[in-house]
């Protein structure tokens, strides 16, 4: 049994249900999400948001006892190049941190590096500020970022300032379990990777390891111990995987594999059963990414010599998906060859081979499958995992049964094939149509797919009654919205791209006028659960929007309604005042987003409707409404 002072640790001095709670899990939110793996936060350093975050902890006694273990929970040093100067700028909350006698609070050390940085500096300047004078046992946990950018010369930092930076951080944290590297452009600046000793030496305690490098690791060990419970490999080293330590799994909780290809990775991982059976028991995440080497001729020849990952891992093929791609049709397989494309051959694996199991897994994530997408999802039971994100689909997307996702929670899939064609935009077409009309436990679903210009659209009968979240990344047919809307009572967010022209207004031609503001004010709402709507209408440049709007200001003088652009008057298009209509039946509506023209174009009409309409109270709503650019 847990003891109330160890839960008090574990939950970083609070509890959750008090009121400083609320406040302590805010806070932790907004200064040390899980972010610290991407160019934008490397590039935006750490220092620079806990500084703006400061104030907050003077918001009252409640709000400082809250705050102050979670803001002086990690010791950050931003440091970047003085551009044409061999001058760096730093900033530090280590000083602060010291003053203030905070040191209890310190967990981890981030080291954020901006431009021409050596490794030599951090350890300066950490000496500098006083590091060097106290003890820090309780830091287990090291961040380095660098982000190099666009520097005019090329250097390569020495080993010798790699070896000192390892030596002091080895020195100065001796209680390390968990390591955080991050760097995109690194193999031109290091002459081998930055944290060599430190993995080597620190292998025994690690139990998080995240590297994001474009330099092979040595990783000259045999194997990484069974501690070890979060591993993000995104890295050359695994181009060929006979160089990768071998990985206890039954530990694994995190698992997220980058790599071009590889013979036989999942021989790299051993479980105590003693047979042929990988048990991920406690595996929650996994996430798989295909990283497609620049050098097209490489890749070819890796191709060749290598075999597709789940070639090693054994299951049964379910009879559903079957070695030819349902979705590989005459036209398909022709713009394949047409390409360069040639399908793997997937012959039934012998019964020898490496099984795997994952009991727990929560949430399966895998980007840019260069083969058929159901060749590599036979391996799980996908019936049984919540959350699924499938990004960069190019083939045998079709062949995805909606049913298979009937238990799942969230739901994102990404087609990156063009569908260019109207026989390609046709079949993704009744692929939306039986996933939406299909009942299921979707909360949350996102769906992507390049068509081309071709206006999807979505049944009339729709089953995801469920959906809060609902993203639509292809042009959607405006006419098709009110009827999701009405169809789905607890959706709270929808973001979606518009075709130009909607069949609404085709089919109530006669019926409705987009002037007729008391015919609107007694349609019915359309959804008592939707705050936010974020619609871009797209596939027209500005110039041709602008040429129909003047030629609509042309056509129709009756028209006084418009917008004042470079000191002319140019009228509303008839997209942008019917989706004003369906603002106007969303009484719960809070935020609206859209590119600019649209957003003004909706607040030009919507001025229009509280002037004219009598039903003041229908369209109160609209008042408060928050319209902003959507930063697309």
């Amino acid at each position: 049994m847990e003891s109330r002072k160890q839960m008090r640790k574990r939950r970083h001095y609070y509890e959750p249900n008090s009121l400083s709670g609320c406040f302590a899990l805010i806070f932790k939110y907004l200064t040390w999400s899980e972010t610290n793996s991407s160019l934008s936060q490397t590039r935006n350093s750490h220092i620079e948001h806990l500084y703006k975050l400061q104030p907050l902890a003077a918001v009252s006694k409640t709000w400082r006892h809250a705050v102050l273990p979670i803001f002086y929970q990690a010791i950050v040093c931003g440091i970047k190049e003085v551009p044409d100067s061999k001058d760096h700028s730093a900033k530090s909350n280590l000083e602060l941190i010291m003053s203030g006698g905070h040191q209890r609070y310190v967990q981890r050390l981030v080291i954020d590096m901006v431009g021409d940085v050596s490794p030599a500096v951090p350890v300066s300047l950490l000496s500098r500020l006083g590091f060097d004078d106290l003890e820090w046992y309780e830091i287990d946990r090291l961040d380095l970022n660098h982000w190099h950018g666009y520097i005019r010369r090329k250097p390569v930092y020495s080993a010798d300032s790699l070896a000192r930076l390892n030596a002091y951080l080895l020195h100065r944290l001796p209680k390390l379990i968990s390591i955080n590297y991050f760097s995109i452009d690194d193999e031109k600046y290091y002459p081998e990777f930055p944290l060599d000793s430190m993995l080597a030496s620190r292998l025994s305690q690690l139990q998080e390891i995240r590297i994001s490098t474009n330099i092979a690791p040595s990783m000259s060990y045999s194997a990484f111990l069974p501690n070890l419970t979060t591993l993000k490999l995104k890295s050359p080293l695994l181009i060929d995987s006979v160089n990768l330590p071998c990985i206890f799994a039954e530990t694994l909780e995190h698992l997220h594999i980058g790599f071009s290809s590889a013979k036989t990775i999942w021989d790299r991982f051993y479980a105590c059963t003693g047979t042929m059976v990988v048990d991920f028991k406690r595996l929650k995440t996994l996430s798989l990414e295909y990283i497609v080497p620049q050098d097209s001729k490489r890749m070819a020849m890796l191709a060749k010599k290598t075999k597709s990952l789940y070639r090693d891992c054994e299951n049964v093929f379910p009879e559903e998906f079957s070695d030819s791609d349902n979705d590989n049709d005459k036209e398909n397989e022709a713009s394949k060859s047409s390409k360069g494309y040639e399908p793997a051959k997937y012959d039934k694996l012998s019964s020898d081979r490496v099984q795997c199991a994952f009991p727990q897994l929560e949430q399966l994530s895998i980007c840019k499958y260069p083969y058929s997408i159901t060749k590599i999802l036979c391996y799980f039971d996908i019936t049984t995992i919540p959350h699924i994100w499938v990004r960069d689909v190019a083939n045998g997307w079709a062949s995805l049964n909606p049913t298979y996702f009937a238990k799942s929670l969230s739901l994102r899939i990404n087609i990156s094939q063009d569908l260019e064609t109207g026989y390609l935009a046709g079949k993704y077409q009744e692929w939306i149509n039986r996933l939406f009309s299909l009942p299921s436990k979707l909360t949350s679903l996102q769906l992507e797919a390049p068509t081309a210009g071709l206006p999807m659209s979505l049944p009339d009968i729709i089953s995801l009654t469920g959906l809060v979240s609902l993203s639509l990344g292809m042009q959607m047919d405006l006419g098709a919205i009110p009827n999701l809307l009405s169809r789905l009572p607890h959706l709270h967010q929808l973001i979606t791209h518009i075709y130009p022209q909607s069949s609404w207004a085709t089919r109530n031609q006669g019926v409705a006028d987009f002037d007729d503001y008391e015919t609107l004010a007694q349609l019915p709402p359309l959804s008592n659960s939707l705050e936010n709507l974020v619609a871009y209408i797209g596939a027209e440049s500005r110039a041709i929007r602008r040429h129909k709007r003047r030629r609509n200001e042309s056509n129709e003088p009756g028209d006084v309604m418009g917008l004042v652009r470079f000191g002319k008057k140019i009228k509303l298009l008839p997209i942008e005042k019917e989706l004003t209509w369906v603002l106007a039946r969303i009484p719960t509506l809070s935020v609206f987003k859209s590119e600019t023209w649209t957003s003004d174009a909706v607040s030009e009409c919507i001025a229009d409707i509280l002037t004219n309409s009598q039903e003041d109270k229908q369209f109160s709503h609209l008042k408060t409404l928050s319209i902003s650019q959507w930063e697309y």
